[in-house]
């Protein structure tokens, strides 16, 4: 990275080259989580849906889609423009910092990120939309206990929250932050589903940033506590969750978890209701798949 660093005055913009055309294109991945599979994965399958032809390769792509899990995160963009200049650039992210002043989207071709806007090329393809969920309701769990909490990372709102509710009632940790369990818990829907609530907070609250800690939760079958996007009712079904940004602070907040806790009428109604939003529902069950068909589009030509 010094050496990137050192060599960045010294490189030119340079025009983007023109793209010679194939029937099949040649699609490289980079920078995706350590078990992505490059053969297989929501991308290709997209691709395949609509009958695109292409190849997965690692040398001379006709396409590049790249991610911010790896080394890309520490690359200027002009080294990355630099070094894929003869190809197309396609960026996708589900973390909160896709649009920071840094960010590798601004010389992508197209972006597919969890924000709104469409600058720079942007389409919304939130990272819950991926997991291809459409038509669920929320069923409730025949839970045993209180409330859960399971994250690694230790991001001090979540963890001030979970503190604080914990005065009420023990909430039980099963990843690395808080854990109080002794042991770390391998799967998360498994351990959720013992719970009446699951404290879902996002790692930032930024407009469009949804990403699975709800849907987890919703699959668990226990009341999410959500914290995040301040516009996650475009995502999900107000009724359906306890959302953190409807309340004035922390306090009032945990008086309405208590109040839920304790009325079993009002803990039930927040059940057997879909919870992804009319928005949403329209476009996953479009019969055209119009949504989806122009993304694939957008991404071979």
């Amino acid at each position: 990275s010094v050496i990137y660093i050192l060599s960045l005055p010294l490189i030119p913009f340079i025009p983007k080259k023109k793209l010679v055309k194939s029937q099949t294109k040649r699609i490289k991945f980079i920078d995706f989580y350590k078990d992505f599979n490059k053969k297989n994965n929501y991308y290709t399958d997209l691709l395949k849906k609509f009958n695109y032809k292409f190849e997965i390769v690692e040398t001379n792509p006709y396409i590049l889609i790249y991610n911010i899990s790896g080394i890309t995160q520490f690359i200027p963009n002009t080294i990355l423009k630099f070094k894929y200049n003869n190809c197309k650039l396609i960026y996708t992210t589900s973390e909160y910092e896709s649009f920071n002043k840094k960010s590798l989207c601004r010389f992508a071709d197209l972006n597919l990120t969890f924000q709104y806007t469409d600058k720079y090329n942007n389409i919304r393809l939130p990272f819950w939309v991926i997991l291809n969920v459409k038509d669920l309701k929320l069923r409730r769990n025949n839970f045993s206990k209180f409330c859960c909490f399971v994250y690694s990372n230790p991001i001090k709102h979540r963890e001030n929250f979970c503190k604080k509710l914990s005065k009420y009632k023990k909430v039980d940790c099963g990843g690395r932050s808080l854990n109080n369990l002794g042991y770390r818990v391998k799967d998360k829907i498994k351990f959720q589903k013992k719970y009446k609530f699951c404290i879902a907070y996002e790692n930032n609250s930024q407009n469009g940033y949804t990403t699975e800690k709800i849907l987890d939760a919703f699959l668990s079958g226990c009341l999410p506590i959500y914290y995040g996007n301040p516009n996650i009712y475009t995502d999900f079904n107000k009724g359906t969750f306890i959302n953190a940004n409807d309340f004035k602070n922390e306090d009032e907040l945990i008086n309405y978890i208590i109040k839920v806790d304790n009325d079993e009428e009002l803990y039930n109604s927040y059940f057997n209701k879909q919870v992804i939003s009319n928005k949403w529902l329209s476009i996953l069950n479009d019969p055209e798949e119009k949504y989806f068909k122009l993304i694939a589009d957008k991404i071979i030509n």
